[in-house]
């Protein structure tokens, strides 16, 4: 049920927006009170992020993630810009109980947020 219900939230994410890094960085500095997202940086209320899009959900394995979101990672274990759009509408939602709550309303600004987890990391 856990899975159908995680398909049809991501399904429901549109990804008709292309995303801009450049908007994208300026849009993630909120989350950086939470999150860094430098090569080697430090884990902070939230994991650090640099890689993000190439390590899999759950993988720093210098920081604690929550019961839950390791149990939903068991079933969603590579982040996609479908899986990090839903994310970013309501992580909340997507994953009850996990430590993070996020939510983005506007389509264009995920996207862009997207784009930007994605050009701050290496190719595998």
């Amino acid at each position: 049920m856990k899975k159908l219900i995680t398909a049809l939230f991501v399904l429901s994410a549109t990804a008709a927006h292309a995303g801009d890094v450049v908007k994208g960085e300026k849009n993630f500095r909120k989350c950086s009170s939470c999150h860094s997202i430098e090569e080697g940086g430090r884990n902070g209320a939230g994991p650090n992020l640099w890689n993000i899009m190439n390590r899999g959900v759950a993988a720093n394995e210098d920081y604690r993630y929550s019961k839950k979101l390791k149990a939903w990672a068991e079933d969603n274990p590579q982040w996609t810009p479908e899986l990090m759009d839903a994310w970013l509408t309501n992580s909340g939602k997507l994953v009850k109980g996990t430590k993070m709550r996020y939510k983005e309303k506007s389509e264009s600004k995920r996207a862009d947020i997207t784009a930007y987890l994605q050009s701050m990391g290496v190719e595998q």
